[in-house]
């Protein structure tokens, strides 16, 4: 697909990515993944399968217009198996929605990314392809082109909340060793902008919104450890921040107290250990 033009002779390239499809966890149990994430949050379970390509079972669950990717491995030979080896179970990758893959895929070799994937593939979520870690200093990122609204995405026009009051992924923190770098390739590889910077103490922050989901890029002001990049965090966007968090207490899940966030709101967080190593947050705006 053909993006960009031009404006009173000025050239423009527009954001090729629509969103973030999801985010992608490795676990070692994909029913200990079940019982927070669609037992005890509500998430809806849209898809469930075996993968042997990749050596997984894998699931997809819904959080409002985008999804968590959970993936078990089965092989000891599975690139999952060898992530959860040398970094503990976890989140493995963020993946941004397409709708041309095939030509993202072609605009990216034409820029020269770094890529894992040099053609799209068949994958779980859609048709795919991974870049390098190289691309944005070790954080993983993927570009998938879902196969179809009817597999994918059945209620398109809303947002589907969980039981518990989950109604989206709020945001997604990328952990970098250079914060300008990293923004500057989001908009050279997927057109999109950095909407806004600040600096708090040694580190600096930029927010880049693709979509609906907010990706929030963090790294040192200077002197990041080269290709140290990674996903470091999941917020959730929540209806009851207070009846969510006791009814987590009750389950026995190490979660702390709300307290005022950054964004505004009250914010929450579950310690990775309690979920399958996610560092797991949760906002209340209302």
């Amino acid at each position: 697909m053909l993006r960009g033009g031009a404006r009173g002779g000025v050239c423009y390239n527009p954001p090729v990515i629509l969103d973030v499809h999801h985010v992608g966890i490795a676990v070692r149990s994909l029913e200990a993944a079940y019982a927070l994430y669609r037992d005890a949050l509500g998430l809806p379970l849209v898809k469930e399968g075996a993968v042997p390509a990749r050596g997984v079972r894998a699931a997809l669950l819904a959080a409002g217009r985008s999804y968590l990717e959970v993936l078990e491995p089965v092989t000891t030979n599975s690139p999952f198996a060898k992530h959860i080896a040398e970094r503990g179970e976890g989140l493995h990758h963020l993946a941004l929605w397409s709708d041309d893959v095939d030509g993202d895929v072609e605009r990216l070799r034409d820029l020269g990314a770094p890529l894992t994937d040099h053609e799209p593939r068949d994958g779980f979520t859609g048709r795919l392809a991974y870049l390098a870690p190289l691309a944005c200093d070790g954080a993983l990122l993927e570009v998938v082109q879902p196969f179809g609204p009817a597999q994918d995405r059945p209620e398109a026009g809303g947002v589907r909340l969980g039981r518990s009051g989950v109604k989206r992924i709020d945001h997604v923190v990328l952990r970098v060793p250079d914060v300008g770098a990293a923004c500057g390739r989001f908009q050279s590889y997927f057109g999109v902008p950095t909407k806004r910077t600040m600096e708090r103490g040694t580190h600096q922050f930029a927010f880049l919104r693709p979509g609906d989901v907010v990706i929030e890029v963090i790294g040192p002001r200077e002197g990041g450890e080269p290709d140290s990049g990674r996903i470091a965090g999941l917020a959730l966007e929540v209806t009851d921040i207070d009846g969510l968090t006791a009814s987590l207490k009750a389950k026995g899940y190490p979660i702390g107290e709300p307290h005022p966030a950054l964004q505004g709101g009250r914010i929450v967080s579950v310690h990775h250990s309690g979920a399958c190593g996610v560092p797991l947050a949760f906002i209340d705006f209302s």
